[in-house]
């Protein structure tokens, strides 16, 4: 998947992205961008001359063209997205999230909201950011909170190192500008998207890698960490599938686990609560050393542990603990299918499926040593959630992340699907399929 996507990144050399110029369009309606050197088609046509003002008008004649330099490294505002913006809504979210101002809390360090609003931003970063964060007030917010996670993080596993520790918090802002060459309707939450799709839409952290690598105050060190913030240590996460440390190393490790703890935090989940269940329930993901550290955070950190609408917390539960009981007692009935397939299978689709089943192994452990595996799981997660206090957050946020994880593992399948042959295609939908077709009630 990686190369095919390179390849086709090679062939557009030169092209202007639509999606991203229609973006620039709409953040230029609002705020001023300007070319802040002539941009010259590959030909030597000057098509803007520095200074000149981007505008809808000029959209259709930049398409026409590839140029000499992307369009993203010419331009610059002068109303972007301010240091002291950045400053501000690092302190919102500090005060918002009880999780994200433990982590960031160090006695010798100055406070993070403050050391994100003094990040060295060169003008083409801060245009690029602007016009990300002009998709919707949540993109800026995830983008900082990422940004503050990866800095709390680096202050506690990598002290001393200064630079580093501001280059992970600058990869934290930019992880995602590679979205902004996407499709809208790839980004789209509310729709089911295909294997084909979804090798689109996992292509936004190689986008932001080339977008990165060469833009004035990027380079490749950003550029390596950003194209690794979905990775896993144990090979499942993607573009490149990455395992072990000698391929993920610690601060590519900080980035990912610092955007899957802003995502907890965003899904309206007690984080804290779900942050400890999740780093226990499939080890592995990331090093020893970080897991500890995100669980001496999660133990010290202080705040209520509530659900946030318990009503809808426990109704929303419920009916996922039936289904993820379903699905384990398919993946129980289909081991010697799947065993048939892996001997079967070519070599690609061979690895894809030791993967699937070793985070299938691990949730079946989890689930049961939760006590949840029986033949009534809706009766024992009643039992459990009757208990007050922690027991009841434990246990639904628990069935939360059983549930993503099932999504996850559908989701991965797809869009590693999209590499392999028609043949291994049906072979890996099949068994999809298989262990989602009891999905009856019991």
């Amino acid at each position: 998947m990686l190369d095919a996507i390179k390849r086709a990144a090679a062939e557009d050399e030169g092209s202007v992205n639509p999606h991203y110029l229609d973006h620039l369009v709409a953040t230029a309606e609002q705020r001023e961008i300007e070319a802040t050197e002539d941009i010259v088609s590959g030909s030597g046509i000057k098509l803007l001359a520095r200074g000149s003002k981007i505008s809808a008008s000029l959209r259709d004649r930049l398409l026409q063209h590839k140029l000499q330099k992307p369009l993203e490294h010419c331009l610059g505002l002068s109303e972007g997205i301010t240091p002291q913006r950045l400053s501000e809504l690092a302190q919102e979210l500090l005060q918002r999230h009880p999780l994200l101002q433990q982590l960031c809390q160090h006695e010798r360090a100055r406070p993070a909201a403050e050391s994100l609003g003094k990040l060295p931003l060169s003008p083409p970063l801060q245009a690029l950011l602007t016009v990300y964060a002009q998709r919707g007030p949540d993109r800026l917010e995830h983008a900082v909170g990422v940004a503050l996670a990866a800095l709390g993080l680096a202050r506690r596993l990598l002290p001393g190192d200064i630079e580093g520790h501001r280059l992970l918090a600058r990869a934290g802002l930019l992880h995602d500008v590679g979205e902004l060459y996407l499709q809208p309707e790839y980004l789209r939450r509310d729709l089911p998207l295909h294997a084909e799709q979804w090798r689109h839409l996992v292509s936004h952290s190689i986008i932001s890698h080339r977008v990165l690598s060469g833009i004035a105050g990027g380079g490749p060190a950003l550029a390596d960490l950003v194209i690794s913030h979905h990775e896993r240590l144990d090979g499942f996460g993607y573009p490149q599938g990455l395992r072990g440390e000698a391929q993920l190393g610690l601060p590519a490790q900080i980035l990912a686990a610092a955007e899957w703890l802003v995502g907890l935090m965003e899904s309206g989940a007690s984080a804290v609560v779900h942050a400890s269940i999740a780093t226990k329930l499939i080890p592995g993901e990331f090093g020893s050393g970080l897991l500890e550290e995100l669980r001496r955070v999660s133990l010290a950190c202080a705040g209520p542990n509530a659900l946030p609408d318990e009503a809808a917390s426990l109704s929303d539960a419920l009916p996922k603990v039936v289904r993820v009981a379903a699905v384990l007692r398919s993946f129980r009935a289909s081991r010697e299918l799947i065993d048939a397939r892996m001997a079967d299978a070519s070599p690609a689709l061979r690895r894809m499926l030791e993967l699937l089943l070793h985070r299938m192994l691990q949730l079946q452990t989890s689930f049961s040593s939760a006590g949840l595996d029986t033949g009534a799981p809706a009766n024992v997660f009643g039992e459990l959630v009757a208990q007050a206090g922690p027991v009841k957050v434990e246990t639904v946020s628990l069935v939360r992340e059983f549930s993503w994880r099932m999504r996850e593992l559908e989701r991965e399948s797809l869009m590693r699907a999209s590499q392999f042959s028609a043949e291994d295609q049906t072979l890996l939908q099949g068994l999809i399929d298989t262990l989602k077709a009891d999905l009856s009630p019991s």
